[in-house]
């Protein structure tokens, strides 16, 4: 799927950490725990909003054993192939 047809309001779940593929490809340690820990909750995310250059934006939040939250900004990069697209459920 490609990033640029994703609008604010869409949900995405990742499905697999972003550049595994790519040998030349760094993630950042912390980032990387990021993507282990969204792939393994498999919950979605929303899109939170499109930037300048057309970057879609995710905001995910994980508790903390101290009961605070722990927020991360993520980007959806162009040519990644880590997300799927999550289909609305209609109500019954």
């Amino acid at each position: 799927m490609k990033s640029d047809t994703l609008r604010v309001g869409d949900r995405i779940r990742i499905v697999r950490e972003p550049g595994v593929s790519s040998a030349d490809y760094y993630i950042h340690p912390d980032t990387a725990r990021v993507f282990k820990k969204l792939i393994r909750r498999n919950r979605p995310v929303r899109i939170y909003k499109i930037d300048e250059y057309g970057q879609p934006w995710y905001l995910c939040k994980f508790r903390r054993p101290n009961g605070r939250f722990e927020l991360h900004w993520l980007a959806v990069l162009i040519g990644e192939n880590n997300w799927v697209r999550v289909k609305v459920r209609k109500k019954r």
